[in-house]
């Protein structure tokens, strides 16, 4: 059971027209933004949430980079015990990694360094999924320029932030937090976060929460720490953090509004957090308002903005500082669309001529970079479901799909890394996949894997008129797997 859920209160109570909820959700469907799930926090109250199937509220999700503004937290909490200093520099945390480079810019390099992503690099120091120890890397670097003077987003100068939280309480990150900020505001206690390889909390981008979990933090930070009346959080440092530190203009996303300590500013005097794939908590602290996604637009890097622009285009001008009149038409459209949300289905046909000529036809396909040596489709009218079956090099496969609905299945992988990174989880991620015909006779198939990683397998299958010959082109977005299902293979029907 949820502890110290929000209230919730209509849209219009919240001075939010229905109406500019249901123009979001359409433009939203339109571009095919592949939103998760969907929260509109007003005077700390819920005004609005949906989840698109199978997506659920109380389902732990990752958040990827929003992980990093956990770690800002923990950071002036320790600064504020008077256990560490933000003008320190880091390398006083690790005496125990060495430097190749002795003489470059990481002897001067702080933690506000750290924070203000004004850290020595212009590319990430270490290969998530080869190196074994993130930190050596950073030391064992020579570094590109001098810290604290342009901000140059990377992950590193997040790693090294936490390594130094965790270094310095002997606990997880979370752990430290937990009786300082989470469970004072009902946060989940099974929360938890992916490991690095090397042991640490992957704070850059591994939390693992619920969407409303979300809520509660960016609740209490805009509101600078202060939570039921009590001081969680240091209110000097929560004001700096969200507060405009280093230009952004650069080498960012479309924002460029600034940013803080591991909190990115946002027009209209907002800030926030913001996690690859449209994972957001944005903060209007003049609104009292806090809009917080879930999703994964890994797929197209136009789309990951898209749910924050949209909103700042399409809701946030409607709304007002008192109530607004209820329209009964748009608050019953708007729950029947909100009870209806899916997660976005493959555009194109249920059917075509060619797939009955497919159906149940072995492929033996040539040599290919998936190493895929047979294909076979099998298809059910009556279920709208299909399913290919393939043979690599780790043995028989099969992906199931649906037509105009998402079929939910596990992943034939089970190599890929569990709750620690390069540590194989040992069995399938879970996924969602649908599938749709063009007219020319191609069969396109987008599988999103829903599970503690998210991505997105991309594959199209086109057809010879009569079915005896197909060409599959295969691509994903992903970090740091499915990189086994990339490329293009031919094949052709094998006689009975």
């Amino acid at each position: 059971m949820e502890k110290k859920p929000f209230e919730y209160v209509k849209p219009e109570e919240a001075g939010i027209p229905s109406r500019a909820i249901i123009r979001y959700l359409n433009a939203i469907r339109r571009q095919r933004i592949c939103l998760h799930s969907l929260l509109i926090i007003r005077g700390g109250k819920i005004a609005y949430e949906a989840n698109w199937a199978p997506m659920h509220s109380t389902q732990k999700h990752r958040m990827y980079s929003v992980s990093k503004s956990f770690v800002s937290v923990a950071i002036g909490l320790l600064a504020s015990e008077g256990k560490i200093s933000l003008d320190d520099p880091v390398i006083k945390y690790f005496p125990d990694k060495a430097t190749a480079y002795p003489g470059d810019y990481k002897a001067k390099a702080t933690i506000r360094d750290m924070l203000k992503m004004s850290s020595l690099f212009d590319v990430q120091p270490y290969d998530g999924a080869k190196d074994l120890d993130w930190i050596s890397c950073f030391f064992n670097t020579k570094s590109d320029h001098e810290s604290g003077m342009v901000h140059c987003y990377d992950t590193m100068a997040t790693v090294l932030c936490t390594a130094i939280v965790e270094r310095v309480t002997g606990q997880k990150l979370l752990d430290y937090l937990r009786p300082r900020l989470l469970d004072p505001i009902g946060f989940s206690e099974d929360a938890w976060c992916v490991e690095t390889p090397c042991g640490l909390s992957w704070a850059g981008s591994g939390i693992m929460c619920t969407t409303r979990d979300l809520a509660k933090f960016a609740n209490v930070v805009m509101h600078g720490g202060e939570y039921e009346g009590k001081q969680l959080l240091p209110a000097d440092y929560i004001r700096e953090a969200t507060s405009y530190q280093i230009s952004n203009m650069v080498n960012d996303n479309s924002i460029q509004q600034g940013y803080g300590y591991q909190f990115w500013r946002f027009p209209e005097n907002g800030f926030g957090c913001v996690g690859m794939g449209s994972q957001l908590a944005v903060c209007l602290p003049d609104r009292d308002l806090i809009l917080v996604t879930t999703g994964d637009t890994q797929e197209l890097e136009a789309r990951q903005y898209a749910a924050f622009h949209l909103f700042y285009d399409l809701v946030l001008p409607e709304i007002e500082d008192g109530p607004v009149a209820a329209v009964q038409k748009d608050i019953e459209e708007l729950k029947e669309r909100t009870e209806g949300l899916v997660l976005q289905l493959t555009p194109g046909m249920e059917d075509h001529p060619v797939c009955s000529k497919a159906d149940g036809v072995l492929y033996r396909m040539d040599t290919n970079p998936l190493g895929w040596t047979q294909v076979r489709f099998t298809f059910d009218a009556e279920d709208a479901s299909g399913t290919v079956h393939y043979t690599n090099a780790r043995g028989e496969k099969e992906i199931q799909f649906g037509f105009g609905k998402q079929v939910i299945g596990e992943f034939p992988e089970t190599h890929y890394s569990g709750r620690r990174i390069s540590e194989p989880k040992g069995t399938g991620y879970r996924y969602a996949a649908s599938a749709g015909w063009d007219t020319a006779g191609a069969l396109t198939v987008y599988c999103y894997i829903i599970d503690d990683y998210f991505g997105t397998l991309k594959m199209t299958f086109a057809f010879s008129q009569d079915g005896r010959d197909m060409t599959l082109y295969a691509s994903k977005v992903a970090e740091w797997f499915l990189d086994d299902y990339v490329g293009t293979a031919s094949g052709h029907a094998i006689d009975a």
